[in-house]
């Protein structure tokens, strides 16, 4: 005896995808399971085919015109945002230096300059690096929150 027919089996049966042989057709008829299987497929499928297709009430096209032209403001500002936050981080960053000079100067007196200097190009690179990553990634977490 053949077992029980799976869903996406009985689906193709209904659409009439599935070439089924004489011992599917006899199961269907004698197994009420699947029985009933077939028939609210063969409902669901007929009651989908049978809706009206959708249909907008606004033009699309003027939508889609309408958000680009809002998306190259948002880039213009997204670059502006972008400076003000380097100016503002170089900002702290010399108020630091700017403060704690004393302090940094005998941190930093036994160790000589091309060391002090490596250090600096470093801790900058990986911070730069860094933070045009970050960057990126928001930028691309914001495309996909604008569409």
């Amino acid at each position: 005896m053949i077992k029980h027919l799976t869903d996406d089996e009985v689906q193709q049966l209904v659409i009439g995808e599935l070439n089924y042989e004489k011992e599917i057709a006899e199961h269907i008829h004698l197994c009420e399971k699947c029985k009933a299987k077939v028939e609210v497929y063969r409902l669901l499928i007929t009651g989908i085919s049978q809706q009206p297709e959708p249909a907008f009430d606004f033009d699309v096209s003027a939508a889609v015109l309408k958000q680009l032209a809002t998306q190259s403001s948002r880039t213009t500002s997204d670059k502006l945002l972008t400076w003000i936050f380097i100016f503002i981080c170089v900002g702290l960053t010399g108020s630091v230096f700017y403060f704690f000079r004393g302090f940094l100067y005998s941190l930093f007196k036994g160790i000589t300059g091309i060391s002090i200097y490596l250090m600096v190009i470093s801790a900058i690179t990986v911070i730069a690096i860094l933070f045009a990553e970050m960057y990126k990634k928001y930028q691309k977490e914001m495309k996909v929150l604008d569409l």
